[in-house]
């Protein structure tokens, strides 16, 4: 048998998952996936070392030709300090190899034994053009190491122990540059107006396209940095807005539903309790319990709208003002080419 063989997920005759190898025979007999119970341990190991040399040389045509076939299981594959060969691709400095294995599905916020994640490897080697491409897969500069480092605390604690001396200069200017690629890439936590759009990557996450507030221009953003509540109401078509007033309200039950009239000129909607804020409902219901009870009368006998002067009757300053949530008119979700 050959060695250099593939190896991917294949299902069994009970349908269950099974690794399996494709194995090349010297005698000429075509090709065949075989489990690992039918092969012997030393080409087991030949394999696998045979894809770890791959991944610290920078193979990039070897890899290509063995993600063709195992990409997702290789791309994952760790060894017993749990690094995966993005680990190593990132170490050297290969983007190119570092493209491929994020697309073939790795992990690209793994942390090693000591916690390292292939954007630690890249940043401490000064490989800017792979930190960006991490970064650009979703890597989060943010993730800590063992002794509670992030990689932006690991960058700055290798420029505080290099000397600056004429023989360091290079690598301290590349250190620069891998600290302000990690600084333009860093998240604030900011409370964004609304998703306006989403798409599949090639890795299968998602991105949302996000309109920020105080005039930051829209940007695309990874699922991981976007708040789970946020993605749930961009899911159930939903969009946050300034509501101005609420109108009026109607109980069914223990359910309870409001009229709110929005800032932006959009059409009066009623709107579930858990949609609008708690600021606007308890100003409502302040408003509500001072009215006399002949003005309640009146307004309920007449099935009337409630009317609202916008000094005292609903308007809300800018301090209570908060985002509600009300169904959203937008195009569908595209993937991403």
């Amino acid at each position: 048998m050959d060695p250099t063989c593939s190896y991917t997920l294949r299902p069994t005759e009970d349908n269950k998952p099974q690794v399996q190898y494709l194995v090349k025979w010297k005698d000429g007999s075509p090709d065949t996936w075989e489990p690992a119970q039918n092969l012997a341990d030393n080409l087991l190991r030949d394999f696998e070392d045979n894809w770890w040399t791959i991944c610290k040389k920078g193979d990039e045509e070897a890899m290509r030709e063995l993600l063709a076939n195992s990409g997702q299981l290789l791309a994952q594959t760790v060894n017993a300090d749990r690094r995966s060969a993005l680990h190593f691709a990132a170490a050297i400095g290969n983007a190119n190899c570092v493209r491929m294995l994020c697309q073939a599905g790795a992990e690209v916020d793994l942390g090693d034994k000591e916690g390292y994640t292939p954007l630690h490897m890249a940043s401490g080697y000064f490989h800017v053009s792979t930190v960006q491409a991490l970064i650009e897969a979703g890597a989060d500069p943010e993730v800590e190491d063992s002794k509670g480092r992030n990689i932006v605390q690991l960058v700055e604690s290798l420029r505080e122990t290099m000397p600056l001396v004429p023989e360091t200069l290079g690598r301290r200017m590349a250190l620069e540059d891998v600290a302000g690629c990690l600084t333009e890439n860093l998240f604030e936590d900011v409370e964004p107006i609304q998703i306006l759009d989403a798409r599949t990557t090639d890795n299968g996450t998602r991105e949302f396209l996000v309109q920020w507030p105080d005039g930051v221009e829209d940007s695309w953003v990874a699922e991981k940095f976007v708040a789970e509540d946020v993605i749930e109401d961009y899911d159930e078509g939903l969009e946050y807005a300034n509501a101005e007033c609420i109108l009026d309200v109607r109980q069914k039950g223990d359910q309870r539903t409001y009229l709110v009239r929005w800032q932006d000129d959009c059409d009066d909607t009623w709107e579930p309790e858990e949609n609008v804020s708690p600021d606007i409902i308890a100003l409502w219901e302040e408003q509500q319990q001072s009215k006399t009870v002949a003005e309640q009368q009146h307004s309920l006998a007449n099935d009337a709208p409630k009317q609202h002067s916008r000094n005292g009757n609903g308007v809300v300053s800018d301090e209570q003002r908060l985002f509600s949530r009300r169904p959203a008119e937008r195009p569908a979700a595209v993937t991403a080419s």
